[in-house]
């Protein structure tokens, strides 16, 4: 911490938890400047005959702004760098526990990052139906029985949402990180694991990124379709 009023000040807001709020705190205060740094690289060095940095950040882009023009259509690609966002946070956050050092962990471990962001896709999904369609236009079908019957279920539903979306990452990336840690403590950490941690980091922490973004994608297209 430092001192010791530093870690009164974390007491007193989290109590018992005060290091582990405070390690999640540094970690996400790292990654947010990681992401920050690669921003404002990238619009330091564009060029017009890119680096292959710039070529694969540009292919990554216009990936996502393929699948927003195609589940949101043409006039809503200002999504697009929403949803680039989500990726980039959620693939850094998951990146970031492959860095051996000491401290260091995924924030997506931590359920609060998960559900935090759940909650925040669901808002959002919301705020664009509301937009899209007046409120109550959308809320209508979420409370009005005699037009939908089900109305009590639709709205358990959009509840539902944000359990799934938030237990689906964090229990994977938590999953990954328990195997690792069981194995390297098989082998008494003599050997690291190195191709699962690229497994479970790389590659499980890559696609969990994007299934969330999708999903996210997928709940603002079906909100903002006219029934």
């Amino acid at each position: 911490y430092g001192s010791t009023k530093l870690y009164d000040f974390f007491h007193s807001i989290f109590g018992s938890s005060t290091i582990s709020a405070f390690n999640l705190i540094r970690i996400l205060i790292i990654v947010n400047i990681v992401i920050l740094w690669i921003a404002f690289t990238i619009k330091k060095y564009l060029f017009e005959r890119p680096s292959k940095p710039q070529i694969l950040l540009e292919g990554v882009y216009e990936f996502f702004d393929g699948l927003v023009a195609d589940s949101l259509g043409e006039e809503r690609r200002n999504f697009t760098p929403y949803v680039v966002t989500i990726f980039l946070f959620i693939w850094v956050c998951n990146m970031i526990g492959m860095i051996p050092i000491p401290g260091f962990m995924e924030p997506t471990r931590n359920l609060n990052v998960p559900l935090g962001m759940g909650i925040v896709c669901i808002v959002v999904v919301h705020a664009t139906a509301i937009r899209a369609k007046g409120l109550w236009g959308h809320l209508e079908p979420f409370v009005n029985p005699i037009k939908n019957p089900m109305c009590v279920l639709d709205a358990v539903g959009e509840i539902s949402k944000v359990v799934s979306i938030s237990f689906r990452l964090f229990g994977n990336i938590l999953g990954g990180a328990i195997i690792m840690l069981v194995i390297s403590s098989l082998v008494k950490f003599i050997l690291f694991p190195v191709g699962l941690n690229l497994f479970f980091g790389l590659f499980v922490g890559t696609i969990q990124a994007f299934v969330f973004t999708m999903l996210s994608l997928s709940y603002i297209s079906v909100a903002v379709t006219e029934e």
